[in-house]
């Protein structure tokens, strides 16, 4: 891994970004909100190094994609990154619910990457960038939901990225 992208800064995204910001200092994490104010908070916080305003630019040699954007938003970010992603990243979510999930992961992201859903049990009250905050994974249950299709490495890294978040 070499860098990570997480699309969507809020409470999630955010207090992902940071929790790996300071367990991985040598990893380049950029970051992606379809608000630019949220973005350069989770920025100022120490939540990801780079802000990207072009989806499809933020997923350019990334390793690992996080997609903690609303439900109703992860199939429209999978097709617009889709054809950006380099072979072997390997994309996760956050998302609450995940039968439409992987069938859109199925369907439209390149079979050149892997996928593998995920979806943590945390959380605070205060709703968007702040609520984030680092610790918020420790002890908290995180399903990880791979496609038929994932690799057994690329679910390994992801259990592995969970772990190091604390759940």
């Amino acid at each position: 891994m070499h860098r990570i992208a997480i699309i969507g800064l809020g409470q999630i995204g955010a207090s992902i970004g940071m929790d790996l910001r300071a367990k991985l200092p040598d990893i380049e994490i950029i970051g992606h909100d379809i608000e630019p104010s949220t973005a350069g908070i989770a920025r100022k916080r120490g939540a990801v190094d780079k802000i990207s305003y072009n989806l499809p630019g933020t997923v350019e040699d990334a390793s690992i994609v996080f997609l903690s954007v609303p439900v109703t938003a992860v199939k429209d970010v999978m097709g617009a990154i889709g054809p950006s992603l380099s072979p072997g990243a390997i994309v996760t979510d956050t998302a609450s619910t995940k039968v439409d999930v992987l069938a859109w992961a199925d369907e439209l992201l390149p079979d050149s990457v892997e996928f593998v859903g995920g979806h943590p049990m945390a959380g605070v009250e205060t709703p968007g960038v702040d609520g984030a905050q680092s610790g918020m994974f420790e002890s908290a249950t995180y399903a990880v939901i791979p496609l038929a299709r994932s690799s057994g490495a690329a679910v390994k890294t992801v259990v592995g990225l969970v772990e190091l978040l604390g759940a």
